[in-house]
């Protein structure tokens, strides 16, 4: 057992410590932090190793505990990390000196198959390699279930009271406000509510408008957003408008949004999978305009949402060959976008001609008198077909080096031939 001496207390203990002790020797041994597991101070010391006993000696000399040596159990070394040497009665000493250790407990750490895994670089590798296995397995299989089963368990309620306190910093964070006209919105409004209707979702989906670029979002708790941008390349085609938010109402359907959401907050989803707790999504809030921001479908969500929107087109009297236009649509802005991109490229790799400086003079003037703040027309959205008619070739050459594209609207919802090629078969 652990014998507590002070010099004050237990004259006698003192006298019996000196007989195995050198006084001399006090301020010698091994230096560590000494506690003492009674009370929260530390204190410094040195281990004095003698035979088969220890003794705890602090800097002054006094002898604070003497115990056997048999009696100290030394934890494994990991790398640099200090040893602690566990006493009797709770006692505890911590010390980087490892040598000093190793040496008057005759340890031999190389011989453990901690160390020596430590030491080994094919150990070393075969563990980073296992963590990158799991963590790439937890993310595409693991975290996705989880937040699959979490969701589920969610009452619309409480995900249509997130989604109303989404919308508000989205409307901070990446909107502003609609600019499409009152007719144009009543229009929009009219094939929205007779597919909600048709889905026998009108008390769960809602419409909103917002000014961006060509895109459409499900939004937690069943708000589709339509950006002015999408208006404007599809013309204010309600055909074509329709077949898109056929397929944002199948996301509000299947809880993509949500899922994606819970997917992306992992302390919200780990409480609720284990405890069953669901009322830890509220703090979704914070993180949700940065999670939906860079919302990104996997292909099995996309596939599930096409697949419901064609189901929805058909019951409403629609086809889905309206989902394939859409689809071809932003197909077409995204090739106008790379072909800008590729003339201006090659543009700037060409030395500018007098007739070249003598333009962009005239036109800095004229921009300079008009003093005009408005915004740019901008080609590839409003009229795509001015910069790809002709060009079959070059957008051959395109479509076979770029494959999916992820910008814009393709960003959320990437397109590709093969989900094209769905909805014509769908139309059959």
């Amino acid at each position: 057992m652990t014998t507590p001496l002070t010099p004050n207390e237990n004259p006698h203990a003192n006298r019996h410590a000196e007989q195995h002790v050198n006084p001399r020797a006090n301020q010698h041994g091994i230096e560590a932090t000494w506690f003492d597991g009674k009370t929260a101070r530390r204190f410094e010391v040195f281990l004095q190793v003698s035979g088969r006993t220890v003794a705890i000696v602090d800097r002054d000399g006094a002898t604070l505990a003497h115990v056997p040596k048999d009696l100290v159990r030394v934890s494994e070394r990991i790398a640099s990390t200090p040893y602690r040497l566990e006493f009797p009665e709770g006692g505890l000493a911590v010390t980087s000196d490892h040598r000093a250790v190793e040496r008057e407990f005759k340890l031999n750490p190389g011989a453990h198959w901690l160390a020596r895994m430590e030491r080994a670089a094919w150990a070393v590798a075969l563990a980073m390699v296992g963590l990158f296995v799991a963590v790439y397995f937890a993310y595409q299989y693991v975290i996705p279930k989880a937040a699959s089963a979490v969701a589920e368990r969610i009452p619309r309620e409480a995900e249509a009271a997130l989604g109303e306190a989404t919308m508000p910093a989205l409307d901070r964070f990446m909107f502003r406000p609609t600019k499409t006209d009152e007719a144009t919105q009543r229009a929009i409004r009219a094939e929205f509510d007779h597919l909600a209707k048709v889905a026998e979702m009108s008390d769960v989906v809602k419409l909103e408008f917002r000014h961006m670029a060509p895109n459409a979002l499900a939004i937690p708790g069943g708000t589709i957003v339509v950006t002015d941008g999408l208006l404007r390349l599809f013309k204010n085609d309600k055909r074509l408008v329709g077949a898109v938010i056929a397929h944002e109402i199948g996301h509000i359907y299947h809880r993509h949004s949500l899922k994606h959401l819970l997917a992306g907050s992992a302390s919200a989803l780990i409480v609720g999978a284990i405890a069953g707790d669901v009322s830890g999504v509220s703090a979704l809030v914070t993180t949700a305009p940065v999670i939906l921001s860079s919302l990104a479908y996997t292909r099995e969500s996309e596939a599930e949402a096409d697949q419901y929107a064609f189901d929805l087109l058909r019951k409403a009297g629609r086809s889905p060959i309206d989902f394939a236009d859409s689809m071809r649509r932003l197909q077409l802005m995204e090739d106008c976008f790379e072909l800008r991109n590729e003339d201006l490229t090659r543009s700037r790799e060409q030395p500018p001609t007098e007739a070249d400086d003598e333009e962009a003079d005239e036109s800095s003037n004229a921009a300079k008198t008009s003093g005009s703040s408005k915004p740019r027309r901008d080609t590839c959205v409003d009229d795509p077909e001015s910069v790809t008619r002709g060009r079959e070739a070059d957008l051959a050459k395109l479509r076979e080096k770029s494959g999916e594209r992820e910008t814009g609207y393709m960003h959320t919802h990437p397109i590709n031939e093969e989900r094209i090629r769905a909805a014509e078969a769908a139309a059959k």
